[in-house]
């Protein structure tokens, strides 16, 4: 699945655009049409996402217990 680039607000419809969150493929395929729109009616329709950042993978030392010690 296409991650999210666009996020659908509501509010309006642009004949011609998904009234629904847009990929990055039809965020730049619709872009130019979102913003002409949005300007003229002063309606905000979209709003850029964020890309989600990879989750880190854990180290060896995160995953490992502790090792325990004997201190007297």
């Amino acid at each position: 699945m296409s991650e999210i680039a666009l996020r659908y607000l509501g509010g309006a419809y642009i004949h011609g655009v998904p009234a629904r969150d847009l990929t990055a493929e039809e965020a730049a395929q619709h872009g130019a049409l979102i913003a002409e729109q949005e300007a003229a009616t002063g309606t905000r329709m979209y709003e850029a996402v964020a890309p989600q950042a990879q989750p880190a993978k854990a180290s060896k030392q995160a995953t490992q217990p502790a090792q325990e010690v004997d201190n007297g």
